[in-house]
């Protein structure tokens, strides 16, 4: 299945600095730009799945969605610790420091953000081992 994703934003220069950084730790490059107004991240973008943001079609603000929130996979614990500081050290907020939930399995270990215009992130690993313990 293909699949992507589009955020809105107010500043796509902030915004772009922003999702370079939080991808680059996700090993996920820039595309390239469809045109003027949009950039995006993934693999490729006719297979697999791809993230996008650019003004709001409407013309009127972006805002954010109560309850909306997308989830990325990680590698291990520590890239989700890198994504959270990559955020964080690049203009988004902090919405829960990386580590285990109670309210979830013990095995999974997450991080969330809000991106410089309020979307809520996440970034999450789903195998419980030692190096979850060190610094999470």
């Amino acid at each position: 299945m293909n699949l992507f994703t589009t955020y809105g934003t107010n500043d796509l220069s902030r915004a772009i600095r922003f999702y370079d950084a939080i991808f680059s730790v996700l090993e996920q490059p820039r595309l390239p730009g469809w045109s003027s107004g949009w950039a995006g991240w993934g693999k490729n973008a006719d297979q697999g799945t791809g993230f996008w943001i650019c003004q709001p079609f409407d013309a009127q603000p972006a805002s954010v969605g109560n309850g909306t929130m997308i989830a990325f996979p990680a590698k291990s614990a520590d890239q989700v610790r890198q994504f959270h500081a990559a955020g964080i050290n690049n203009g988004g907020m902090n919405e829960g420091v990386p580590g285990i939930r109670n309210r979830y399995k013990p095995d999974f270990y997450v991080a969330y953000l809000r991106d410089p215009d309020g979307n809520k992130l996440s970034c999450f690993y789903f195998h419980y081992d030692s190096e979850m313990d060190e610094g999470g």
